[in-house]
């Protein structure tokens, strides 16, 4: 494991790409952006279960801590970093779940779908509000994406 506390931004994806999970506990992080960018290079977020980040993981994607104490929530991360080093072999499967989760439901093209969608609902060209199970598939199959496993190490 290693923390290299404020990594400069023009290093920060190489970095990244060394590594297998992203550890965020942030809870002023809303948009939760840089979660999506972790998952679109394979890793697994760790996120706390609150705002922007806890909106964009699954169960099958990442892991949420619930929020709480601030010692809850470290106990929590260490919980949940622990079952990772415990179990290896589950990261890279989720890793590449949350890629593919990323690459589905979250490009341009996958945006430009989800509002067609609501646009056509709002038109009267479809007669029933698109779900969220609509609009953010969980299928792992991804029109054009790469179907080779993220490649990395665990750091």
């Amino acid at each position: 494991m290693k923390l290299d506390g404020w990594v400069e931004h023009a290093t920060l994806q190489d970095r990244l790409r060394e590594s297998d999970v992203f550890g965020f506990p942030s809870i002023r992080e809303f948009g939760g952006g840089v979660v999506l960018e972790a998952m679109a290079l394979g890793l697994v977020p760790v996120i706390v279960d609150y705002g922007g980040p806890a909106e964009l993981i699954s169960a099958e994607t990442g892991i949420a801590v619930p929020i709480g104490a601030r010692d809850q929530v470290i106990g929590g991360f260490r919980a949940a970093l622990t079952r990772l080093a415990d179990n290896p072999g589950a990261i890279r499967p989720m890793g590449d779940r949350a890629r593919r989760h990323v690459l589905k439901n979250f490009t341009w093209d996958a945006k430009a779908r989800q509002v067609m969608e609501v646009y056509r609902w709002v038109l009267g060209q479809r007669t029933t509000k698109p779900s969220e199970a609509e609009l953010f598939s969980t299928r792992d199959h991804v029109e054009g994406a790469p179907s080779e496993p993220v490649s990395g190490s665990a750091s």
